[in-house]
């Protein structure tokens, strides 16, 4: 009987158009030994469909229909229905897509770092004609790595590995596609946390690393498509999300005395760092003529100055 040593768990709603793609990107992984369990989220197209032709073509796809519950539910569904057995676990949004050697490349990593929970790398977000985008924006967020060490915030070294430390100021978190992790790691910090609806993967990678450091690898595994959305509603439920995510952390009782410290220490620092960047970046809006930018970070550097001046995580802010 067949073993995986990995599974594969992806997260599907509405996405018939796209997610063979990302299915095919599994099936082309040099690494062979895998299962993979697909969520249908309440689709209303033929997800279903598509992703049974894949399975009619090769036994290692599984499909599980839910009605909807977001994806951290569909994350931790698929979760529950793959195999106990299997030494590690992944989990991809429909359209995004591996490159061949991701899963070799992750695996590798760990295997070589026997102290780090997980180990990720980079993503890099295709354009609106599905071509890799160009160096910059959002690839920045991802591939940037800050951390609190010597009563300031830096630049971290690509030789070290992601940690608390780290992961604890992200701005953005990279697609969950880039991260493999052991699978008694999840089962020692639990579920995704389903309350939350943009930030659920920063949330849990939190949470991995205050078990153990987390493998960097300084190459691109992934591809994230950039879908349609309502930048308004997004961006809302997103600062409202992080915001959530930085009480919850600030305050958990999980946090060791070193963890308690960073946040404790590091929280001024942190503020001190976005002050600084903001207004270089609002004074560049300001000579180029984007007004409404300028508005926008002008808000952001009141709130950095409020949680500033309260130590610790405003109610509201960014």
């Amino acid at each position: 009987m067949f073993t995986p040593e990995l599974s594969i768990i992806v997260y599907a709603r509405g996405s018939a158009q796209v997610i063979a793609r990302t299915l095919e990107s599994i099936r082309g992984q040099l690494f062979q030994e895998w299962e993979c369990i697909v969520v249908d989220d309440g689709s209303s197209d033929a997800t279903a469909s598509v992703v049974q032709k894949t399975m009619d073509i090769d036994s290692r796809f599984f499909l599980v229909r839910q009605s909807y519950g977001g994806v951290a539910k569909a994350y931790n569904r698929g979760f529950m229905e793959s195999t106990p057995a299997a030494a590690c676990v992944t989990f991809i949004d429909a359209g995004d897509v591996w490159v061949a050697s991701a899963m070799g490349d992750l695996r590798k990593c760990l295997e070589e770092n026997l102290s780090a929970v997980g180990a990720h790398g980079l993503a890099r977000p295709l354009d609106v004609a599905e071509k890799p985008a160009a160096v910059g924006g959002e690839w920045q967020l991802h591939s940037r790595r800050l951390g609190y060490r010597d009563g300031g915030i830096r630049e971290w070294p690509a030789c070290e590995p992601s940690s608390f430390e780290t992961l604890v100021w992200a701005d953005d978190s990279a697609p969950s596609g880039v991260l493999l992790v052991r699978r008694t790691a999840y089962e020692a910090v639990g579920l995704y946390d389903a309350s939350l609806s943009e930030c659920a993967q920063w949330d849990m990678m939190l949470r991995l690393s205050r078990v153990g450091p987390i493998g960097f690898l300084e190459r691109v595994v992934l591809y994230e498509l950039q879908g349609d959305v309502d930048k308004v509603v997004y961006a809302r439920k997103k600062v409202n999300d992080e915001r959530r995510v930085q009480r919850k952390t600030f305050y958990s009782a999980e946090n060791s005395r070193q963890q308690a410290a960073v946040l404790r220490d590091g929280w001024r620092a942190w503020q001190r760092f976005k002050i600084k960047e903001k207004s270089k970046t609002a004074v560049t809006g300001s000579m180029i003529g984007a007004p409404l930018r300028v508005v926008k970070l002008g808000a952001e550097l009141l709130w950095h100055v409020v949680d500033y001046v309260a130590g610790k995580p405003a109610l509201f802010g960014f």
